[in-house]
Formats: structure tokens, sequence, C-alpha cells
């Protein structure tokens, strides 16, 4: 599996991974920089750092420059970016903070788009879930599903259980449910779901 990080502006603290390629998402890279941490490569179009800041980073690393007037967000064309270049395993951290418009922006390139992409903000994940199986046994305050398509969900070792339910993208009640015990399992067993798990309060 080949993995890539992407680091917005947005970073309030970088989680590491092993075997991971580390790209700056604009001023996100001179988080990076300062960190002192290895990076492939830096994209956007770097509107949020003076001429300074901008040579400096021109010298340390691989720049992906793009115009200020485009139809894409930056997050969007790192994204493409490394679907382009063989990346399986795209993980945007720092894409639920900031702008209400650039985090729903986020989330729905998970949704209709790059379904491959995570995010992680602090102490909150979001991810795509196509039928299969899936094992929770991670300590997780909150977790909450949303169809993104017509759906059918079983949830087992949850606070509220579900036996072979349909959901459809306009439902809400199965948002803040928790783990019954140590260990619970996902099932989808057709449609499109989105998964948030979240340690806030």
């Amino acid at each position: 599996m080949k993995r890539a990080v992407l680091i917005t502006p947005m970073v309030s603290e970088i989680v590491p991974f092993d075997e991971a390629d580390y790209i700056g998402v604009d001023a996100g890279a001179l988080l990076l920089l300062h960190k002192r941490m290895p990076m492939k490569c830096a994209v956007g179009d770097f509107d949020s750092m003076d001429e300074t800041q901008f040579q400096k980073l021109e010298a340390a690393v691989k720049i992906y420059q793009h115009p200020v007037m485009k139809n894409e967000t930056d997050s969007e064309l790192a994204i493409r970016l490394c679907i382009e270049n063989g990346y399986d395993d795209v993980i945007l951290e720092g894409g639920l903070n900031g702008r209400i418009d650039h985090t729903i922006a986020n989330l729905r390139l998970l949704m209709y788009r790059y379904p491959q992409v995570t995010i992680l903000d602090g102490d909150q994940m979001v991810r795509i879930l196509r039928p299969g199986t899936y094992r929770v046994d991670t300590p997780v305050k909150h977790v909450s599903f949303f169809a993104v398509e017509p759906s059918v969900l079983t949830l087992r070792g949850f606070l509220y259980p579900l036996e072979h339910r349909s959901i459809v993208p306009s439902d809400i009640f199965t948002v803040s449910n928790s783990l019954d015990g140590k260990e619970g399992q996902i099932i989808v067993e057709a449609g499109k779901v989105l998964y948030i798990c979240s340690n806030e309060r």
C-alpha cells in the first residue's frame, strides 16, 4: 500500500505515520518545514504566505503551484496529484477545521470523488465505508454513520445496534452511537456510508 499524508494549514498537531510520504498543502508545507519533517512536495496556490516564506519553501522542496483563481481547492489538487501518482491510501490532516465551506468541500471529496481518502483532525476521523465487514476495537466516544446513497447497515456491539437497516441520505438517527463494550462490528450490506469517529466532548 502506498500512503500519502497531506498536511493542510489547519493542522494543530501532525500525526506521524510509518512508511508514508508527507505532502504540504499550501501553507501546511511551512508546518512540515518547521517540524523538520521529510516532505515529498508542496501543492497549492500559496497565497497565504509572503514572498520570503515562499522562497524558503521553493528552495527546500519541489512545488506544484496553481493559480489563485481556479475551480479546485488546494486540498483537492493535492489529492488529485496523489491519485495520479499511484497512492491508494491518502490521509488529509486538518481537513475539518477552519471555514465551514472548506470542511463541506473536503467531506464531499470523500463522498463523491475520492473514497480512498481519510480525514484526520485532532480527535476526529472521517472515512467512507463501502460494502464489507469492519471491526472496531479502538476506544472512541462517538461513532456516527450517514448514508451517501441508499444503504443497508448492520451494527453489532454498539449501544444502538442495527440489523439489516435501510438508511438514506436524509436520515440522521445514526448520529452519536458508541461501542457497548470493547469491540464492535460494522457490516455495510449495500450502498456507501460516511463513517465518523470522534473523541470530542
